[in-house]
């Protein structure tokens, strides 16, 4: 019936009841004690807190015991164990708090077993419940300790993330350069750079990486440093591969392969002649496809390849493009289609081009234009890199 966990409480003034009750709950287990009274229950109080509490009271016994265990939580219930048999009695019992009430004699012991394991489920249950509160209340105070210091790895990530970009509005012999990012999460997949490699070479790219979070966040840090790496090896002259966008995604495809991180990216890599005004560039399934824009009409580039970072030898076709006076250049990461309010992909493209041929090119009005001010939630990574010619 027990397991050695509940403490009885019997108060009765009949020595031969108590005795013969206390031998029977202590053969099934509990530990019990015996007062005669209420009054002497409160010398005991200190010493024996009871779960259970069973005896011969009155209705002023029984508002004087929960007035001296007012503190104990929960409240132990009363079983009454009593001669008064009257509608009366039972009924004033139960008002003052009892929980049960059991008439004298008993005839049948398992009578009185029944009643005290009624309430021997309730303070389990009640027990149990208390248990598994301290316990969820543990696990969220551990959750959320672990998501502060998850949120401040993160803050910290988005910082150093933050930290890689290039410069707003730049410029390059008269291009300008400039960007806007707006990360999902706090980091982003999205990754892109530019930078002079000569006096009249300008090379960038754009990159958006598969998934979201930290993982992807780490193969921009991986192509950030590869980037770097390469524009020293010209400098050293070493390695021209970062003049040639081709050679740059091929470069780009063997080092995330080697990585063996299982991320893939999408990726747009160019390089500016100044001097021959050409624009050289490779594609590595990026879309939407960058927006070329001059004399207020816009088109998307044309270009193809393959993905980087999924197969072993891949061949990424090198298109050249003449660069009219006053030419404008939007590349964007296809988190912004994802914005635009159109029902099929292909009416995401058309709005996004017509967006950009009416707006000013430059990114605040592109932010405007999109809306991208007012968006707190985003179901996408959101980056975008405008290039533009400024003297003509």
């Amino acid at each position: 019936m027990a397991d050695l966990e509940e403490a009885l409480l019997i108060i009765d003034s009949d020595e031969d009841v108590s005795r013969h009750m206390k031998e029977h709950l202590t053969s099934k287990g509990f530990h019990v004690v015996h007062c005669a009274s209420v009054k002497c229950f409160t010398d005991l109080k200190a010493q024996v807190t009871p779960d259970i509490i069973i005896g011969d009271l009155t209705s002023d016994d029984i508002k004087s015991l929960y007035s001296l265990l007012k503190d104990v939580h929960p409240r132990p219930p009363i079983v009454i164990h009593s001669k008064r048999a009257g509608a009366e009695d039972i009924l004033g019992a139960l008002r003052s708090g009892a929980s049960d009430y059991i008439v004298k004699p008993v005839a049948d012991v398992a009578v009185l077993d029944e009643a005290i394991q009624r309430q021997i489920d309730q303070v389990r249950v009640y027990r149990e419940n208390q248990q598994y509160r301290y316990d969820l209340e543990l696990a969220n105070k551990e959750l959320r300790a672990g998501l502060e210091e998850l949120q401040a790895d993160q803050r910290a990530g988005r910082h150093v993330q933050m930290k890689m970009l290039p410069e707003r509005e730049v410029e390059y012999g008269g291009i300008q350069f400039d960007h806007c990012i707006k990360p999902s999460l706090y980091l982003s997949g999205d990754f892109f750079d530019y930078f002079r490699l000569s006096g009249d070479k300008i090379a960038f790219y754009f990159a958006d990486v598969s998934g979201h979070g930290a993982s992807s966040a780490f193969v921009t840090v991986l192509l950030k440093n590869l980037s770097n790496r390469l524009q020293r090896n010209l400098r050293r002259q070493s390695s021209d591969d970062i003049l040639y966008p081709d050679r740059f995604l091929k470069r780009v495809n063997a080092e995330l392969l080697d990585t063996d991180l299982g991320k893939h990216l999408t990726m747009f890599a160019g390089v500016i002649d100044l001097q021959t005004r050409m624009l050289s560039y490779s594609m590595g399934a990026h879309f939407p496809m960058p927006v070329m824009s001059v004399n207020g009409v816009s088109r998307y580039l044309d270009g193809k390849g393959p993905p980087v970072g999924l197969f072993d030898d891949p061949v990424y076709p090198l298109y050249e493009e003449p660069l009219a006076p006053g030419f404008s250049l939007v590349i964007c990461s296809d988190g912004l289609l994802e914005v635009i309010n159109a029902k099929s992909l292909a009416e995401k493209e058309q709005a996004l081009l017509e967006t950009v041929q009416e707006a000013r090119h430059t990114i605040p009005e592109l932010e405007k234009a999109f809306g991208l001010r007012w968006i707190t939630e985003l179901p996408d990574d959101i980056a975008i890199v405008s290039i533009m010619e400024t003297t003509v």
